[in-house]
């Protein structure tokens, strides 16, 4: 096991190396302004990442969708041998969590939504949803809260995000359906994605130690 290991860090290595060396031409970049135009948005970055590298994004998203089935099975029958006591709640923890909850979810889906207009987007407003998770979770304990959220529920969630993010994937590419109502769409599935997969890592990885 361990020499195939080296022999793939060799390879990687050596690829990389290639690379860098620059031993074949490199395309020239192109403007990403004419691109925006194209899709009809004002953000040039989410024309890129949602529109001309779409297929990019969606394996990404089913990279990240891999990982969190991994992070599932694999620690779903690990626990913590020891005794850890959960946190104690404290008053100025759930007034924190009661104060800054809307906040987050507000902002997540602003990002979400406005990604084709300005900086944000699918993956940030995901990443802050989950922070507001874990917020959650620290003020009132992880297997409450996932009691509350219902984790079979999240799992058919992640897996229907997946499922429209590909056929919004094929129905943009095969019919060029170029409008910032599907670059919203997009975002808006990604970040529920990119959230159900940070709260199912937290999940198992507080599970596998001890409560938060």
């Amino acid at each position: 096991m361990k020499v195939l290991l080296a022999l793939a860090l060799l390879g990687l290595g050596g690829l990389l190396g290639l690379g860098i060396a620059g031993l074949w031409p490199r395309p020239e970049p192109q403007d990403p302004e004419p691109v925006a135009r194209a899709w009809g948005v004002a953000n040039a970055v989410a024309a890129v990442v949602l529109g001309v590298r779409l297929w990019d994004t969606l394996f990404e998203v089913l990279v990240y969708v891999v990982a969190m089935v991994g992070v599932r099975f694999f620690l779903g029958g690990l626990r913590w041998r020891g005794e850890l006591p959960p946190v104690a709640e404290t008053p100025l923890l759930r007034r924190a969590a009661d104060l800054l909850l809307g906040p987050i979810l507000v902002f997540a889906l602003y990002l979400a939504a406005s990604g084709h207009l300005g900086p944000g987007g699918g993956f940030p407003a995901g990443a802050l949803l989950g922070s507001a998770l874990l917020l959650l979770a620290l003020a009132k304990g992880v297997e409450r809260l996932s009691q509350e959220l219902y984790e079979p529920r999240l799992e058919s969630l992640e897996y229907l995000a997946v499922a429209l993010l590909l056929f919004l994937g094929a129905v943009v590419l095969i019919f060029l359906v170029r409008a910032p109502a599907a670059f919203i769409a997009a975002n808006l599935l990604i970040a529920l994605e990119v959230a159900i997969g940070a709260w199912a890592v937290l999940h198992r990885f507080a599970s596998a130690r001890g409560e938060v």
